[in-house]
């Protein structure tokens, strides 16, 4: 069994952290002013010896490439930024590693395509970026005047920006170092399932592949769904990513501090069932990311070297009865979510050890599990949920196509209402098509006296926010925006006396 073990190459200094988190910043920030939140909270993480490294230096590296050998890591999965307009950040690392090639490290990429954004944009707020990567809120520098909080914007664009992607890649796919499966250069995709071009895309990638003497590219795809699955070679559970979002839904989640067993986590990980295409379960260390998020973050209680390595070697027992030779592993050095390899004053070498030691053994079959009724009742909960967010695709999808026959009609919503005398509305709901709605009315002139939300002050938001228990300004008209839940908002609309309403659906409906 080989492991990979995600990278992180955020620990050397780039302008672009200077400018966004603070001078000098690196996740070592993060790390260095992690506090204790609770009663038993291991924090703050230090690295064995002080060692807070700079990965511009090549004896860390070095270093690292003779500790992953020591003790049975078999190469890095390292996270690779790539953005709109080919923009790069936390690149010059691994480009120093292909300088490098002296040190053995074998490597490959999980590109992770996420725009970046401040926790305070409009769009993150109001869920229209709900993948956005918001590095370490708690962070954050002050919202700038006249900006919308997203940093580095993920768009794929075409052809020609598809070649610029793969020529870049094309070096590091042709080292030797670089890790492949059949002969393919392996790369992971962090968020597969929000690519809308892929499988163009792919198709692209393969023949350029071909072109420049490659048998092709292994493509493993995370954060996938099955429309996916006739792009890619296989798919992958990276953790603990997947199995918090199972006990999100089990315990009723909170954007508040959560707290989660170690034991339940893993139980989690080893119950997933794989995807409907060649699946790699993939492990963690440990996990706390309150060092990047103070009291809005979450902590994975309980692990311990000698849980890790029990679960490490049904892991492997799980991947092998699937007839996978790799587990990929969270993380090396992520060390803003309490999840790394690399030793610390408190464990030492313990989870290198752990690896070493499980590799060595003889596993041959895979463990049974007991699924306790809690995972059973978080997995129905989670195909309930599935089947939530497959209705409210259809409807925003519907309600989309109506909306878009009225503008191909050169005729917007504002025209409707002032037809029938609107002058000022509420909007309930700062979902998907808040922003569409707002700037059509404005552009009409008509006044958006404020929105309500349930979420309150949370929302980051350019006009005043109600929730709905506060006592709304008087206005002509209430639309709600969010299509899925008319009829709930409608409910607390008539319990506070309120006939004025309408869904933005209707609203679209009629003028057509």
């Amino acid at each position: 069994m080989k492991v990979l073990s995600m990278y992180l190459p955020q620990f050397h200094r780039v302008k672009e952290n200077d400018e966004w988190w603070g001078e000098g910043f690196t996740d070592w920030v993060s790390a260095k002013n992690a506090e204790v939140l609770f009663e038993g909270h291991y924090q703050p993480h230090v690295p064995l010896d002080g060692y807070y490294y700079d990965l511009m230096d090549k004896k860390t590296m070095q270093w690292q490439a003779e500790l992953m050998h020591k003790y049975g890591v078999d190469g890095m999965c390292m996270y690779h930024y790539w953005f709109k307009d080919g923009r790069q950040i936390l690149e010059k690392p691994v480009e120093k590693l292909l300088e490098w090639s002296d040190i053995n490290m074998p490597f490959c990429f999980c590109w992770a395509n996420e725009t970046w954004a401040r926790s305070w944009s409009n769009l993150v707020a109001s869920g229209g970026l709900s993948m956005a990567n918001v590095w370490s809120d708690k962070f954050e520098t002050s919202n700038a005047e006249g900006k919308n909080g997203i940093l580095l914007e993920q768009k794929y664009g075409n052809r020609e920006q598809w070649k610029q992607h793969f020529e870049y890649l094309l070096p590091f796919f042709k080292d030797s170092r670089y890790i492949r499966i059949d002969n393919k250069p392996l790369f992971m995709i962090y968020e597969t399932s929000k690519i809308t071009c892929l499988g163009d895309m792919l198709d692209y990638w393969r023949e350029l592949a071909l072109e420049n003497d490659l048998d092709g590219i292994y493509i493993i795809g995370a954060g996938c769904s099955y429309s996916v699955y006739k792009y890619i070679d296989a798919a992958v559970k990276l953790q603990p990513k997947s199995s918090i979002g199972k006990m999100r839904v089990m315990d009723n989640w909170t954007k508040e501090l959560e707290m989660f067993s170690y034991d339940s986590a893993w139980d989690t990980v080893l119950a997933e069932k794989p995807e409907d295409i060649k699946t790699y379960f993939g492990g963690f260390v440990g996990y706390d990311d309150t060092p990047r998020r103070g009291k809005n973050g979450c902590v994975i209680k309980g692990a311990t070297p000698e849980k890790f390595k029990q679960y490490l070697r049904k892991l492997f027992a799980k991947n092998m009865a699937y007839g996978n030779d790799i587990t990929f592993i969270n993380a090396w050095n992520e060390w803003g979510e309490g999840m790394h390899l690399e030793p610390d004053e408190e464990n030492k070498y313990e989870y290198l050890d752990a690896i070493s030691e499980v590799k060595k053994e003889k596993i041959t079959e895979l463990p049974d599990i007991e699924l306790s009724p809690a995972i059973v009742c978080a997995q129905e909960d989670e195909l309930r949920k599935n089947q939530i967010l497959r209705k409210k695709n259809e409807d925003y999808l519907r309600m989309a196509d109506y909306w878009l026959s009225l503008k191909e009609q050169g005729r917007s919503l504002a025209q409707e209402l002032i037809h029938k005398g609107i002058k000022s509305v509420l909007i309930y709901g700062c979902g998907i098509f808040f922003k569409h709605l707002s700037f059509d009315l404005l552009e009409g002139n008509i006044k958006i006296k404020g929105i309500i939300d349930q979420r309150g002050e949370k929302l980051s938001a350019e006009y005043e926010i109600f929730t709905p228990d506060d006592v709304f300004p008087d206005v002509d008209l209430i639309i709600i925006a969010t299509p899925y839940y008319y009829e709930e908002m409608a409910e607390v609309l008539k319990a506070k006396g309120y006939s004025n309403y309408v869904s933005l659906e209707n609203l679209i409906m009629e003028a057509l």
